[in-house]
């Protein structure tokens, strides 16, 4: 069994979770004057008394039940807290000993939970301890008697719908972050026949009758054969709309999504595909109403240390000029990558430094007897790169001009100095 213990709040907080054995009854303690304190501003807390909890002076909307379900919203029609946040509360009836789990669920704001009763000195509460935007406490009665959890939002005047559970043994929480894309929203869209392989060039409509996502944004789904280990670039480009690209699938953690990564309000993700599966690749907008034609690109991101070099090399003791384009492979994030060749002997050691006032520059560095690619981002001050090493073998290695933010392009400039031993 755990409590929750969260840390001291600004106003709201995040959790952790304590064990009662190692740690018991030791909530954050809000006495009963600064609970009041913290509804001070509502009409109806004006001639509280400091030594009730202002929660218990709010109207109740209902009961909870163990086991059962209520629903409610928060509108301009509730009481605010200081924090402008509006405030419901229901009753719940415990025995002591019981342990109970209460959670908030809502798809339309950012979840709040209070909870406070008798033999607690302290008020439980959580913003999203049941994964995405709900917030879940679980605890025990200490007494019984009837207790107060309160609905609210973890920012000012946020309004809708809302749904309490209480339940004996906590279920599953969302596996998705608050703010992201509900995995099952995704999955749930047609396909009808449309697939992908790496390699392939295809091209769609959004048009009215398409599957509507949140905020009543129009999307059409892909269908992608993954291979494990394979790393994956997908583009989505449209003239007609700001393009929005969703991946979901297994092994990902959480949707991968994108809004201008490719540049001019297109669309681009790179990643190496976990598992031998299908991936749901889905095509959409930023906002409702636009509709149109698009295209989406997969194809397999280039390996730093396998792009060609194309007669580029760097000049030691000099710099050379170069322009990174969208005609550069894509390489590690999604970047455009353009690869200088750097001839070396074991024991030599070199400052190399990417300068460019068109983007933020981003350096790799990768050759034989390297374990993996040297890169940086800003060493060089200035939104400029510098990588200083000594190389390990004999050989020709690979100096990879970039940038930061995929969608910026431009000129830059390639420095390169030996250092003497």
């Amino acid at each position: 069994m755990t409590y929750l213990w969260p840390a001291p709040p600004s106003n709201h907080a995040t959790l952790t979770e304590v064990n009662i054995v190692s740690c018991p009854m030791r909530y954050l303690y809000l006495t009963s004057v600064a609970i009041s304190a913290f509804l001070l501003g509502a009409p109806t807390f004006a001639e509280a008394q400091v030594s009730r909890s202002a929660f218990e002076l709010l109207d109740v909307e209902g009961e909870l039940a163990v086991g059962a379900e209520a629903r409610g919203a928060l509108s301009a029609a509730d009481v605010r807290a200081p924090d402008d946040s509006y405030v419901e509360a229901w009753t719940l009836e415990g025995r002591a000993g019981e342990s109970v789990t209460v959670d908030m669920i809502s798809d339309d704001f950012d979840a709040y939970l209070y909870v406070v009763g008798p033999g607690f000195g302290e008020t439980l509460y959580d913003d999203d301890g049941g994964g995405a935007c709900h917030a879940r406490i679980t605890f025990t009665f200490l007494e019984n008697g009837t207790f107060r959890v309160a609905a609210s939002s973890t920012t000012p005047r946020e309004t809708g719908r809302y749904t309490l559970r209480v339940s004996e043994t906590p279920g599953p929480a969302a596996d998705y972050p608050c703010g992201g894309m509900n995995p099952a929203v995704l999955s749930g869209l047609p396909t009808e026949g449309r697939t992908l392989t790496v390699g392939d060039v295809v091209s769609g409509s959004l048009t009215a009758n398409a599957a509507t996502i949140t905020e009543g944004r129009k999307a059409e789904a892909w269908v992608l054969q993954g291979r494990a280990g394979q790393p994956v670039v997908v583009t989505l480009e449209s003239s007609a709309f700001d393009a929005y690209l969703y991946i979901a699938g297994p092994g990902l953690g959480e949707v991968l999504s994108d809004d201008d990564g490719a540049g001019e309000l297109n669309s681009r993700l790179a990643f190496t595909v976990p598992l031998d599966a299908e991936y749901m690749v889905v095509a959409s907008q930023v906002s409702e109403g636009a509709t149109g034609a698009y295209t989406i690109r997969v194809e397999e991101m280039a390996r730093l240390a396998e792009l060609p070099t194309q007669a580029r090399t760097v000049v030691v003791g000099g710099t050379v000029g170069g322009l990174l384009s969208s005609a550069d492979p894509i390489t590690a994030e999604g970047r455009h990558g353009q690869a200088w060749a750097l001839e070396g002997r074991a024991g030599e050691r070199y400052t190399i430094e990417l300068i460019s006032e068109d983007f933020d520059a981003y350096l790799y560095f990768v050759g034989p007897g390297l374990m993996g690619p040297l890169e940086d981002d800003d060493s060089a001050g200035d939104l400029n790169s510098r990588i200083a090493v000594t190389l390990p073998q004999d050989g020709v290695y690979r100096v990879v001009a970039s940038s930061l933010d995929p969608s910026l392009l431009g000129r830059f400039q390639l420095r390169v100095v030996r250092e003497e031993p």
